[in-house]
């Protein structure tokens, strides 16, 4: 099938930029940290950026996923006073699940020190790192708004530029106390904080229609809308990053810091699926509400343009893996087999991107989460295990087959439900 659709291809490419920007950031920062850091207190730095924003994706209870699938399809008309409504009550839920959350990590971090930091965390500064749940919420709510309102690059510069932005900021700021005393800990909140901060620079261009603005939604109607919506993103989320919390269980936070990096660079891929997901989800969305007619052709041109990409990637970053990871220090490069299995992983669940779209927009997300939720069983008990007789490639593999069951179970009931019936 030919790719004649301009318009995709040239909102793909300004979203693809846009992640790049943020990819080239995050890897800055990583670099400084793996080459000013010992490994295993580059690892304890990995692990907690695992857990806050593991912990706050889990506290937003789907809220971003309810934002972006009822703004993108609202009306011209009274639009930015509407888009706002749902803003305001997003943020007014939030409130309440942000903090409860917060005190649940703070109820933990005895539990939280001992078995993800082998004991080597000061208690007080993990408590500091609770109210990195708070703002990064506010990053990922902030950009989850831009991208519902169609500000696809502005939304990935907020989700990904910024935080690094700020964390580069701030340590080179505090550069002579950054390796000091696990003072690279509050560092990297403090950096949490100026993003979740200059994040509501973006949303200038509504402040007029804070004059007119709406009564919100009540809380309790916010949540029985996202709930349902949540599993997509809790067990996307521990697909990804399940292999890490795994390792720093069972091995060392050398062995973090290794397959973190290992991770990371496999992530390159992700960015570009998170690219092609911001750019061709609310066009389905809009497409599905306005003009279902035009979906079935864009859907297979989305599909084939995901597919093209991602092989691409992939191939290049295999065949560079080997000096790029050394250029984050040359003890990394023993992690460059893990780096390839993750990269092949990564490029199967990609592969699921349109297909899982389709669901949600025919409001059949059960069988999604139902997906998830065995793939998520098979990947832990993979890692159980694997990772003890294998270290960090038995966790590679693990990721890999638990994307192989995933994939092929979203292709099979794509086809087996008849999720494109009733378009022309």
């Amino acid at each position: 099938m030919k790719l004649n659709n301009p318009s995709l291809l040239w909102q793909t490419g300004f979203s693809i930029i846009a992640r790049f920007a943020g990819v080239g950031l995050n890897f800055a920062v990583a670099i400084m940290i793996t080459r000013s850091l010992p490994m295993n207190e580059a690892g304890m730095l990995f692990m907690l950026m695992t857990l806050v924003t593991g912990i706050a994706l889990f506290s937003r209870v789907g809220v971003e996923q309810w934002l972006v699938r009822e703004v993108a399809g609202l009306s011209e008309t009274g639009l930015a006073q509407a888009q706002l409504r749902h803003l305001d009550s997003a943020f007014r839920l939030l409130v309440l699940t942000t903090l409860a959350f917060i005190f649940i990590w703070l109820a933990l971090s005895p539990v939280i020190k001992r078995y993800l930091f082998d004991g080597d965390i000061q208690l007080s500064l993990l408590w500091i790192a609770a109210l990195g749940i708070l703002f990064f919420n506010l990053v990922m709510t902030n950009s989850a708004f831009m991208k519902a309102a169609h500000h696809i690059s502005e939304s990935l510069l907020i989700q990904n530029a910024l935080p690094a932005v700020c964390m580069m900021l701030v340590m080179l700021a505090l550069w002579p106390w950054f390796p000091v005393n696990q003072n690279y800990l509050w560092i990297y909140t403090v950096s949490l904080g100026l993003a979740g901060i200059l994040s509501f620079y973006w949303l200038r261009a509504w402040l007029p229609a804070l004059k007119n603005r709406q009564a919100p939604f009540s809380r309790q109607q916010v949540f029985q809308g996202s709930i349902p919506l949540a599993p997509v993103s809790f067990f996307a989320f521990l697909m990804l990053w399940a292999d890490t919390l795994m390792t720093g269980w069972l091995l060392s936070n050398e062995d973090v810091a290794l397959f973190t990096v290992a991770a990371r660079l496999s992530f390159v891929s992700g960015f570009f699926l998170g690219a092609l997901d911001a750019t061709i989800y609310p066009r389905l969305l809009r497409m599905h509400k306005q003009n279902p007619e035009r979906i079935r052709k864009f859907f297979w041109q989305a599909t084939l343009l995901v597919a093209a990409i991602l092989t691409t990637v992939t191939v290049l970053i295999a065949a560079v893996g080997k000096p790029v990871l050394a250029v984050f220090n040359e003890g990394y490069v023993q992690a460059t087999t893990t780096l390839i299995i993750l990269l092949l992983g990564q490029l199967v669940r990609g592969l699921a991107l349109t297909f899982s779209f389709m669901f949600i927009i025919r409001e059949q997300v059960r069988y999604l989460n139902s997906l998830l939720f065995v793939a998520l069983l098979a990947n832990l008990l993979a890692n159980y295990l694997l990772i003890p007789h294998y270290g960090i490639e038995g966790a590679a593999m693990a990721t890999l087959a638990a994307n192989l069951l995933l994939t092929g179970g979203v292709i099979v009931f794509f086809f087996k439900n008849r999720l494109l019936s009733g378009y022309a």
